[in-house]
């Protein structure tokens, strides 16, 4: 049972309606009375959602949602740009040090999950008093449970622009799971290209490799990381005829870089090829359209993972035209996916539960719809500018910080926009060592190594081929250790402009006087840790 704390005073007194009905709503009459068990978040605003919670509660499934969603569109509409750090589970945890003490934790790794915001858990834990399996139910859970799970297909689909009488909306495991699930159904013929680019995660390449398709790469420019657009467009004028799929990130992981994907979109229109974009960073960060079908610029399809953006428990999505799927045997097969199954044949089921296949991460995909309401309280424009403050006042910092090597774009005026992420190496300190200090001295949360964007890394880094088999030779022995790689900080929503001070001083500290503790190579996970930990994790959380 999560206890929810009163973070918003401007919502004392608000009521949160579930269970309610406004005049005129629905309901089939006398209501019957139940006792379900509710979370009992405290304070003004947890008192008004536990009484709402206890009156009488009809059968009706659809009211049910209705208040569901009522209730998740009250829960959000008190969090603003002001608030929203309250907001956020656990962003006050205090952390052992190496040396007894005790710290709250600055969080810097937010490409890589986010914390979850308050108001998801509470209406996750509402909707589990109504759980059940989706589709074709007859009970009343059963019925509520799929209603709430297509509301949220409804919710996501506004939030993204996606018009859903001629796109779909796709749940699925994570960005890598959609991405995977979109290769599959776009992957052309051997004599067809798909063109990505250099930057990319390795869940944007690796699928068009393992389909055996003619794949191309967009170069970069090293100095700072930028997609080099002209390569990109002469690839284009390369593969005339030919071009199948342009696929890109909407925003890297590793250094921030918000591609123009708008004029890609154009490129690869004009060229006759379809567009994906890798918007697992992007959304979190960016408001985002797809576009109309007549718009050169829209996009085709896109793919993001909830646990990027405060939504946990393992959902992501899939989105793009109906056309692309209606045709084709899903990727993956079995229950759920079909309306008839013979012994020699068989009827696939509409979109989109064709392509959902087994029985769908309700709990998923409603954390989803509920942090959309989320973010669209707090508005992504106001979300966006405070992270470009965070970033603004880190580049001006770090660029100071003496031994301290800065990748990507380092203008701290921002005179092209980015994202809040930031990789880095210190002078004669290797990543791996620099990240553990980070964590073990100060209670500063980031992430190194290559981010799963080794090739991009690699180009970052200046790598040469002869480099790169040596390094692939000591992967293959166990020796992650010595691995070349970068350290990154990420920001969210929640972070400071203390806490960017805070890790630019442990950074200034470490850089000139050196790591506090003695570290050696943990076996198992080959990773830097104190010699002497004052604490395990296993103690920690002992599971």
């Amino acid at each position: 049972m999560v206890a929810v704390q009163e973070r918003h005073p401007a919502q004392a007194g608000r009521e949160v309606r579930l269970g309610s009905r406004p005049s005129g709503g629905r309901g089939p009459g006398p209501a019957r009375n139940v006792t379900p068990s509710y979370p009992t978040p405290s304070g003004a605003r947890g008192t008004a959602v536990c009484q709402r919670l206890e009156e009488a509660i009809p059968v009706a499934f659809e009211d049910e949602v209705a208040d569901l969603c009522q209730a998740c569109a009250d829960l959000a509409s008190g969090v603003t740009m002001a608030t929203a750090r309250k907001a956020i589970v656990g962003v006050d945890r205090k952390v052992p040090l190496y040396d007894g003490r005790q710290i709250t934790y600055v969080n810097f790794d937010n490409a890589a999950t986010t914390p979850p915001f308050e108001s998801v858990l509470t209406v996750s834990q509402m909707f589990l008093q109504w759980y059940g399996s989706v589709h074709r139910g007859s009970g009343l859970k059963a019925q509520i449970s799929t209603h709430a799970f297509e509301r949220c297909r409804e919710v996501v689909a506004d939030f993204i622009g996606a018009d859903l009488l001629w796109q779909t909306v796709i749940f699925t495991q994570n960005a890598t799971h959609a991405l995977n699930k979109v290769a599959m159904h776009l992957a052309p013929p051997p004599d067809h290209v798909v063109l990505t680019t250099v930057m990319e995660h390795h869940s944007n390449m690796l699928p068009w490799r393992k389909l055996g398709c003619h794949v191309d790469y967009a170069r970069i420019t090293r100095e700072d990381g930028r997609l080099d657009l002209a390569d990109l467009e002469a690839k284009v004028r390369r593969h005339a005829g030919k071009l199948a799929v342009v696929s890109v990130t909407g925003a890297s992981n590793v250094t921030g870089i918000l591609p123009p994907i708008r004029r890609i979109a154009r490129i690869a229109h004009e060229a006759g090829a379809q567009i994906v974009v890798d918007a697992t960073q992007l959304i979190p960060h960016r408001g985002f359209k797809m576009g109309a079908p007549d718009d050169p610029e829209r996009i085709d399809f896109i793919a993001f993972s909830g646990h990027k953006m405060y939504a946990p428990f393992g959902a992501g999505v899939l989105a793009g035209p109906k056309a692309a799927f209606e045709d084709r045997a899903p990727d993956d097969v079995g229950g759920g996916t079909v309306h008839a199954v013979t012994m020699d044949d068989v009827m696939w089921a509409p979109l989109p539960e064709k392509e959902e296949a087994g029985t769908p991460n309700v709990l998923g995909c409603l954390a989803i719809g509920c942090v959309v309401k989320v973010l669209e309280s707090i508005g992504m424009d106001n979300l966006a500018e405070h992270e470009r403050e965070l970033t603004r006042r880190a580049l001006a910092k770090l660029s100071r910080v003496e031994g301290l090597t800065l990748y990507g774009l380092k203008d701290p005026d921002l005179t092209e926009d980015r994202l809040g992420v930031i990789t880095m190496n210190a002078r004669d300190l290797c990543h791996g060592h620099l990240a553990a200090a980070l964590g073990h001295e100060w209670g500063i949360g980031v992430r190194n190594g290559c981010f799963c964007a080794q090739p991009y890394v690699r180009e970052l880094l200046g790598i040469t081929d002869a480099e790169m088999h040596s390094i692939v030779a000591r992967l293959t022995a166990g020796d992650h250790a010595t691995v070349p790689g970068m350290v990154r900080f990420s920001f969210g929503v929640y972070n400071t402009p203390d806490e960017v001070d805070y890790a630019v001083e442990a950074l200034q500290a470490i850089l000139a006087h050196g790591p506090r503790a003695n570290y050696i190579l943990d076996p198992q996970h080959m990773e830097y840790v104190p010699e002497t930990p004052i604490v395990r994790v296993q103690e920690l959380l002992p599971i």
